[in-house]
């Protein structure tokens, strides 16, 4: 990663993480530990598509994601005793919502494109929610 990619990359940690991540912690119902793979989510030459891209296909659909799965009592329950970990990453390079989400051991990987398919938001939460549901 350049030094122009890790600014854009600071950047967001530093603007508009925090808020994403309360909001993740809300939908969860409690502060599920996040581990953001930074160095993979930087597509080299892509650094302007970020700000826009990152919310979109990982963050928002992770938050409605959890907002599905906790809509109830059972599903709260469900998430808070299993899932350990959320892992984020661009590592396989899924750039469809029905593979960029894995459980295995208590850790919610979320594996996509980072600059791929960025509109498709709801497609990737339906994939979380399918994952987790044959899951927990």
């Amino acid at each position: 990663m350049n030094l122009a990619e890790r600014r854009v990359v600071s950047e967001f940690q530093e603007g508009p993480f925090p808020g994403l991540k309360a909001r993740i912690e809300e939908a969860a119902g409690f502060a599920v530990p996040l581990d953001v793979h930074w160095d993979t989510l930087a597509v080299p030459g892509e650094s302007r598509l970020y700000a826009e891209s990152w919310p979109l296909v990982y963050f928002e659909p992770l938050i409605d994601g959890l907002k599905s799965i906790c809509r109830d009592a059972a599903g709260r329950e469900a998430l808070k005793s299993s899932v350990k970990q959320i892992v984020v990453q661009n590592v396989k390079g899924c750039v469809y919502g029905d593979c960029w989400a894995s459980f295995d051991k208590g850790v919610l990987t979320l594996d996509h494109d980072p600059i791929t398919n960025i509109n498709d938001s709801s497609q990737r939460a339906a994939g979380l929610v399918a994952v987790l549901e044959a899951s927990l």
